[in-house]
C-alpha cells in the first residue's frame, strides 16, 4: 500500500502542477453579465467549472481540484501508515476523508479566486462605458467592425457594433455604451454627428463663390 500511497502523491502533484502551467494558471467558469473583451496581443480566457455557487461556478472537478485529491490521498495514506501504524484496511479511510477534505479546501480556494477575477471584470467593463473610441476597421450598420482606445497605458483593440444601426466610417470617434459577450457596442459621438450636420469652411465658401 505504501508503494501506491506514494505514486498518488507524486502523480497527484505533477498533475497539478502541469495543469496549472498548460492553462497558463486556474481554470475557471465566472459568469457575468458583461465580459470585458479587451485583448492587445493575447486574448484572456477564463473556463471549466462544474458546481454554481452564486455567480461563480465551483471548480468540483477542474484538474487541479482533481490532482489536489490524488495527492492529498497519497499523503493521508503515508500518515496513516507510517504515522498513526494503522493497518492498510484503515489507512485508506484515512487517506480518502484527507484527500476528500483536503480537495474540497482547495476547491474553496479557488472559488474565492475566480469571485475575485469577476469582480474585477465587472469593474472594468464598468470603466470602459462612456469612453470615447476610434473606429480603426469601419461599423457596418448590421455587421461588426473595430474600435481602438487608450487603457492601462497602451492602446487596446476590440470589435464593435453600432447601437444606433448605421455605418460608421474609419477614423470617426464613437462612445463606448456597454460591452456584451466581447463585443463592444457604441454610439457615433456628438462631434461626428455635428459634423455631418453643419458644412465644412471650404464647402460652405465655394457654394458662396457660386452664387
Amino acid at each position: 500500500m505504501m508503494t501506491l500511497y506514494v505514486i498518488c502523491l507524486l502523480v497527484g502533484l505533477i498533475f497539478a502542477v502541469l495543469s496549472f502551467v498548460l492553462s497558463g494558471g486556474f481554470e475557471a467558469h465566472v459568469d457575468t453579465a458583461a465580459d470585458v473583451g479587451v485583448h492587445v496581443d493575447v486574448d484572456g480566457d477564463i473556463s471549466g467549472g462544474d458546481v454554481g455557487v452564486g455567480d461563480v461556478q465551483f471548480p468540483l472537478f477542474s484538474p487541479v481540484v482533481i490532482a489536489s485529491f490524488v495527492a492529498f490521498f497519497g499523503a493521508g495514506g503515508i500518515v496513516g501508515l507510517k504515522v498513526f501504524f494503522l493497518l492498510p484496511a484503515l489507512s485508506v479511510l484515512v487517506a480518502l476523508g484527507f484527500g476528500l477534505g483536503m480537495g474540497i479546501l482547495v476547491g474553496f480556494f479557488l472559488m474565492k479566486i475566480y469571485k475575485y477575477v469577476q469582480t474585477n471584470a465587472t469593474t472594468q467593463v464598468k470603466s470602459l462605458v462612456g469612453r470615447q473610441a476610434e473606429v480603426v476597421e469601419s461599423i457596418p450598420a448590421d455587421g461588426v467592425g473595430q474600435i481602438a482606445f487608450a487603457g492601462k497605458g497602451q492602446r487596446l483593440a476590440g470589435p464593435a457594433r453600432n447601437e444606433e444601426k448605421k455605418d460608421i466610417k474609419r477614423h470617426a470617434l464613437v462612445t463606448i455604451t456597454r460591452v456584451v459577450g466581447g463585443v463592444y457596442w457604441v454610439r457615433e459621438h456628438i462631434d461626428e454627428k455635428l459634423r455631418d450636420v453643419v458644412p465644412e469652411p471650404q464647402t460652405a465658401k465655394k457654394d458662396e463663390q457660386g452664387q
